[in-house]
C-alpha cells in the first residue's frame, strides 16, 4: 500500500518531469530519475555529497568539483528528504547547492559537515525554509 508521503512526493517531482532542459546529471542522477519515472521513491534519505566515500549505504548523488550547481539536473529530489553532506573545505560551496536543491522542493533538506560538529536545517518537514 502506497503511504499519503510518498504519493505526494511522487506527484511533486513529476510535475517537474514535464519541462525540458538540457541540465548534466550528477553521479547516480540518471538512476535516481529513472527510478521516479518509473514512480518509485527512494526508501530512505537521498544523500547528496561532494565526495565518492560519503553516503555509499544510501540513495545518493556525487557532485563533481568542476560542475555549475545551476547547469545540475535535480528534479528527481523533488518531494524527497535530502541529506547535503560534506566537509569542512567544501563549506563554500554548500549554500549555493542547497539553493539549487531547494529550487526543486524537496520534501526536507538537512546539511550536516562530516568533520566539524554541524548540523543545519534548510528546509524542515513542515516546508519552512531556513536560507
Amino acid at each position: 500500500m502506497q503511504t499519503t508521503q510518498n504519493k505526494a512526493a511522487r506527484l511533486g517531482a513529476a510535475k517537474h518531469y514535464t519541462r525540458s532542459h538540457s541540465k548534466r546529471f550528477p553521479a547516480y542522477g540518471k538512476q535516481l530519475m529513472e527510478m521516479r519515472l518509473a514512480g518509485q521513491v527512494p526508501p530512505n534519505s537521498v544523500v547528496v555529497a561532494f565526495e565518492w566515500n560519503i553516503g555509499r549505504i544510501f540513495p545518493r548523488i556525487v557532485i563533481a568539483d568542476d560542475v555549475l550547481f545551476d547547469d545540475l539536473e535535480l528534479r528527481y529530489l523533488a518531494g524527497l528528504d535530502v541529506m547535503l553532506s560534506y566537509r569542512d573545505k567544501d563549506a563554500s560551496r554548500v549554500l549555493k547547492l542547497a539553493q539549487a536543491i531547494l529550487s526543486v522542493n524537496p520534501r526536507s533538506l538537512l546539511a550536516f559537515a562530516m568533520d566539524v560538529p554541524q548540523n543545519i536545517i534548510l528546509k524542515n518537514l513542515e516546508g519552512r525554509v531556513f536560507i
